[in-house]
């Protein structure tokens, strides 16, 4: 993938992240500021609407602007008090709230009670087109620094008082303001800092995103690199074959024997190369399909391992089975013997006459357990690091030789991986390589 290409596709995914973390950061906001203003006024508001329902304590105030006396019927007021509580609402403090008589004509007619408040009152004018509605009110003048802000109720005199026409109950919210304008300021304030956080979140993400965008396309190119260039060879060869066929148009099949089955020879070997690419790819893209069942594995190994002993006789190798798992397993037959074939290929391949090689079978606690060790070359550890990795050969030239591609252990790797196992390998003392792989007894 070149530079630009690159470069573009994390400037995509950070502008996303960004804008991501930009629009959770604002919609937490929004529903924070909502969520607490209508709790911070729902109390004040509840007191007032519960208050025009009160007929005592209107009784009260009404009595008191009639006598024209501030502390008038103590009896009665505590009573509605009591009553009030009982019902089983919170008595609105008395220090913030104040109670407004209105006549007919818009005057205010308890202005003695009201006192020094007055003041702050007296731009107030009688608005009926809401009663018994919560209103927000704001008064300001010249000889305040901030305006005042109430929530107030108006709504008729339900007493049979023929002067006072309308009640209007207003509350001092300025706290509540000021404390709201506060925390407004505190969370703009976090929530800018947070965001300028998720900026370098959002980079990081966006670098940490492409990383696997990258290292697939890398292996898909080394793998589209590589397929081409095994490919090459054996259809060059077939190519050769058939030229020099058409060279010699008067010779007999038997004349040219050697070419036919030379050509035919590369023909299997760009099969069974066609065949290994095609598993590869299906595991790249997640369709290497895995047909688990129940079986018995001690009659499977003892099948397995039958030709390839015959084949390690012919060639003068002892092959040696130690067969010890005897209940049932849950894997992938055809899979499984597929893994194995390619180790003791390997195997055969990789030791001379008189070199041994072992097939271990057993169960442990919860895995099947299967070695495959051979008495021939070790194996680096910088060779170890890289040996499943697909068209690496240890020894190029001897691979050739033996016919190999260096996909065999790529593909033992996949299946054994997709059994949700483990394929390793280590040095085996005192010569000698052990590749072992283990796989779960149960389903996963």
């Amino acid at each position: 993938m070149n530079q630009e290409v690159n470069k573009k596709q994390r400037i995509r995914f950070f502008i996303m992240n960004v804008s991501a973390f930009a629009v959770i950061f604002l919609l937490l906001g929004f529903i924070i500021l909502q969520l607490l203003q209508n709790l911070a006024y729902q109390q004040t508001d509840h007191s007032l609407e519960q208050m025009q329902n009160n007929t005592h304590l209107i009784e009260m105030e009404i009595a008191r602007y009639e006598q024209d006396d501030l502390f008038f019927v103590q009896e009665k007021a505590s009573d509605a008090e009591e009553k009030f509580m009982h019902k089983g609402d919170q008595m609105p403090n008395r220090f913030n709230t104040q109670v407004i008589l209105w006549s007919k004509d818009g005057e205010i007619l308890n202005k003695a009670i009201i006192g020094g408040r007055f003041t702050q009152l007296s731009q107030l004018s009688l608005d009926t087109s809401k009663l018994t509605k919560i209103q927000t009110i704001s008064l300001t003048d010249d000889t305040m620094e901030n305006p005042l802000t109430f929530h107030s109720i108006t709504f008729k005199n339900p007493t049979t008082s023929e002067k006072v026409a309308y009640i209007q109950v207003v509350t001092n919210t300025n706290q509540i303001s000021e404390s709201m304008g506060t925390f407004e300021t505190i969370l703009i304030v976090c929530m800018v800092i947070f965001w300028l956080i998720s900026i370098a979140i959002s980079y990081y993400l966006s670098k940490k995103n492409m990383q696997p965008i990258l290292s697939a396309w890398q292996r898909q190119q080394e793998f589209v690199e590589n397929a081409s260039h095994e490919l090459r060879t054996p259809l060059t060869i077939i190519q050769n074959s058939l030229q020099r066929l058409f060279t010699k148009p008067d010779h007999t099949i038997m004349d040219e024997s050697e070419t036919i089955a030379q050509a035919l020879n590369e023909t299997r070997r760009l099969t069974s190369l066609t065949a290994d690419l095609l598993t590869i790819a299906r595991s790249d893209s997640n369709q290497l399909l895995i047909e688990a069942t129940t079986f018995d594995p001690y009659p499977f190994i003892e099948q397995l391992a039958a030709p390839f002993k015959e084949i390690a006789t012919l060639d003068a190798k002892h092959f040696i089975l130690e067969n010890f798992a005897k209940t049932p397993v849950y894997a992938d037959q055809k899979k499984i013997h597929q893994v194995l074939v390619i180790l003791l290929d390997n195997a055969l391949k990789y030791t001379q006459a008189g070199d041994e090689i072992i097939l271990q079978s057993e169960l442990s606690k919860d895995a099947w357990l299967i070695e495959v060790k051979n008495s021939g070359p070790s194996i680096s550890d910088e060779q170890k690091q890289r040996i499943f990795e697909r068209f690496y050969r240890e020894d190029t030239s001897r691979a050739k030789a033996t016919g190999g591609y260096g996909l065999g252990l790529t593909i033992a790797k996949q299946i054994v991986t997709e059994h949700k196992g483990k394929l390793t390998v280590r040095d085996r003392i005192p010569k000698g390589v052990i590749f072992q792989v283990k796989l779960p007894l149960h389903p996963k």
